[in-house]
């Protein structure tokens, strides 16, 4: 079936963090003689979100350093997790834009699809500015933040609140299977997974970049094209 929308997470998706924060987190972790590299604290931050359904407190589902030790087994001091917090709060992180995000848009926008933005954001962080700020906001027939309807991805009611019509005819792309995925399948869309990064090394059916996305969406459009 044709696609007809095109929903897209923010982070890791659109824009990103340099220094990566789970980078920060790794090194620190090292300076305490523990080697945990930044994508297994990735995978397993990613594995406590697909679980959380609900918002915590500051809008997100995002995973206290805690909970991810915990998972990890690692048994650190609540002195060790704060000077870890204060070391990744006080890494200097430029926002970047992917170089292939403006041509996506672009050419999405041409093919006659709808575009609408799906992010986990916290309410004291700076999602929404961002968006201003790459000048994407004009790229999209809607937005939902997480901690403005108080639903989280992987919770499949964010999808239906920020379509909810045509899913069956959506497209979701992310950059973490258990939540971007998963929950747009749950809520009735199709599910890609978008994996810059290169942490997800078990799924063989996935994206690096916009570029090849793209290049599935237009051959798609042509086949359906010819079919009619």
């Amino acid at each position: 079936m044709k696609i007809k929308i095109i929903s897209l997470d923010l982070g890791d998706t659109l824009i990103y963090n340099r220094p990566w924060g789970y980078e920060v987190i790794s090194q620190a972790l090292k300076d305490l003689g523990y080697d945990i590299p930044a994508k297994k604290l990735f995978r397993v931050s990613a594995k406590i979100r697909g679980k959380k359904l609900e918002p915590n407190p500051n809008g997100n589902n995002t995973p206290s350093l805690r909970e991810i030790f915990n998972e990890l087994g690692l048994k650190l001091s609540d002195k060790d997790i704060e000077k870890i917090e204060e070391v990744r709060k006080n890494a200097e992180k430029e926002v970047l834009m992917y170089d292939d995000v403006i041509e996506f848009l672009e050419a999405v926008k041409s093919l006659g699809l709808k575009t609408v933005l799906i992010s986990n954001a916290a309410n004291n962080g700076k999602a929404k500015k961002h968006l201003e700020t790459f000048g994407l906001r004009k790229y999209f027939d809607k937005a939902v933040f997480s901690f403005e309807v108080g639903k989280v991805k992987p919770n499949p009611e964010i999808f239906k609140l920020a379509i909810p019509e045509g899913r069956d005819r959506a497209l979701h792309l992310g950059d973490i299977y258990e939540v971007d995925v998963i929950g747009a399948i749950n809520a009735g869309l199709r599910g890609a997974l978008l994996d810059r990064r290169g942490v997800y090394d078990e799924i063989s059916e996935k994206y690096s970049n916009l570029r090849e996305v793209l290049k599935e969406i237009e051959k798609e459009s042509v086949l359906v094209e010819r079919e009619t």
